[in-house]
């Protein structure tokens, strides 16, 4: 449906001093109607028949991304609730090009203004095997939603936290990779969003432009000598652009990179003398998008960085039955740590390094490792996180398949009912195959276990729109 905002008179004229001969053909693409597209969970996806229609591959996003030929109702789909897929817009996809960049031992990656999540699941997928990546957005609410989102996605090797870029800033010459999907005027996102077309301004670009300065002053510190910055924002205009890559180069002696191996769709900004790159809607099946890589230069001296003084490795006993919630081949090197009151973490030897490296900052971790238990006393709880974790043992519980409607209800905690013969205790609920969660069967009847903070709203309205499209 087309946006009943017009486009802002400023933002008209700023396109036709940038791009004189592309505006007409621009300007028309943001009256028109944006593309669907999702990305699929390249580890739970992997070597398993797809049960999802499937439009054209976006041509930058490899084996993962799709086109939609149309939008569904994505919280009737109980697949994207268990992360199996992840809604991103085509030309965030873009990201994918760095893969080769990347090498193959493990990195400390780190996603800075990270919410609602899009390129940190895909970041997680991108990595090198046994990297560790940490998920920051400074504001709370939207740091609750990028936690969800991770944690769906499974990662063992994640952290997400809430602070402030300077904070982080602190972390110095700690990590190899560090993307700065900064905040922008948000000028890629006008053909979708109506807030974004009446809250654009000139005065918003200057804003915008010099935060981004800040935010970039405060954490390349962080990046350790030949590190790679991606920086990307979702907006047009030169100041947040390729004046910011300038800025890089200029100031801190930062390499710009070229992405190897582009499709022909994507041609390098002609606005900068530096490799960079604009994802427009009138060139590409994809929202306005502008991402540049940076190599941090080898001369510059590493950080004396002193040890953390975190809250240890000493590492708590659990029962067998509990551990074996954890695949096999994950157990031999985890440290069982108590979070909080409740909370019982397990991390590999690289996570928990890094989280002590945080907590002698004090920066809140909302979420980290594999979540193994809640201790209620002396009993053991497996955590809603831990049924859709790469980490769940296959075996570890009796697993009950729902159709769709159960698996809606399901998920929004109402009580379902189990088939006569499912044995009582812990049951893992799945749709086609996939993990949703856990109900504690009592026989008669069963307890939902789903997160109230996850659960779907109104799920009467999602059915009835279902028992529609059928």
């Amino acid at each position: 449906m087309p946006l009943t905002t017009p486009l802002p008179t400023g933002f008209i004229q700023q396109i036709h001093e940038l791009l004189p001969e592309e505006a007409p053909a621009l300007l028309r693409a943001l009256d028109e109607e944006p593309s669907v597209s999702i990305r699929l969970n390249a580890r739970k996806t992997e070597g398993i028949d797809l049960p999802l229609a499937l439009g054209d591959a976006v041509p930058w996003a490899g084996p993962l991304g799709y086109y939609l030929d149309q939008r569904p109702s994505f919280t009737a789909d109980p697949l994207w609730h268990a992360g199996f897929y992840y809604v991103q817009e085509a030309s965030s996809m873009l990201l994918s090009l760095v893969k080769p960049l990347l090498g193959e031992e493990p990195l400390t990656a780190l996603d800075l203004c990270a919410a609602p999540g899009g390129k940190s699941t895909l970041l997680l997928d991108l990595l090198p095997e046994g990297s560790v990546l940490v998920s920051n957005e400074l504001i709370r609410s939207r740091a609750q939603i990028l936690a969800e989102n991770i944690q769906k996605w499974g990662s063992t090797q994640s952290i997400v936290t809430s602070t402030e870029p300077r904070v982080l800033g602190k972390l110095r010459t700690t990590f190899d990779f560090i993307l700065v999907d900064a905040p922008c005027s948000g000028e890629g996102m006008l053909r979708k969003d109506e807030e974004a077309r009446r809250q654009w301004s000139p005065g918003l670009v200057v804003q915008c432009a010099r935060q981004q300065r800040e935010i970039l002053e405060d954490i390349w510190p962080a990046l350790r000598p030949g590190g790679i910055l991606i920086y990307s924002t979702c907006t047009f205009n030169r100041d947040e652009d390729e004046a910011m890559v300038g800025y890089l180069v200029e100031e801190f002696g930062a390499e710009p990179l070229a992405l190897p191996d582009c499709p022909n769709e994507i041609i390098p900004s002609t606005l900068s003398p530096y490799p960079c790159y604009r994802m427009m809607p009138h060139r590409v099946r994809g929202e306005g998008l502008f991402l540049a890589v940076l190599r941090k230069s080898e001369d510059e001296a590493p950080a004396k960085v002193k040890p953390s003084k975190g809250k240890g490795r000493g590492s708590i006993k659990v029962p067998a039955e509990v551990l074996a919630w954890i695949a096999e081949n994950l157990r031999q090197d985890l440290v069982l740590q108590q979070v909080g009151d409740d909370q019982l973490v397990a991390y590999s030897p690289s996570v928990l390094s890094l989280v002590e490296q945080l907590q002698a900052l004090k920066v809140p971790i909302l979420t980290s490792g594999i979540p193994l238990a809640e201790v209620k006393g002396k009993n053991y709880l497996p955590p809603p996180a831990l049924a859709l974790s790469l980490a769940l043992a296959e075996e570890a519980f009796p697993r009950v398949e729902v159709t769709q409607e159960t698996a809606i209800r399901y998920l929004a905690r109402e009580a379902i009912i189990l088939p006569e013969a499912t044995p009582r205790g812990f049951v893992l609920i799945c749709y086609q195959g996939q993990a949703l969660g856990f109900v504690k069967n009592l026989g008669n009847r069963s307890n939902n276990l789903y997160p109230q903070a996850w659960r779907i709203r109104h799920p009467e309205l999602v059915l009835a729109s279902l028992a529609e499209g059928k």
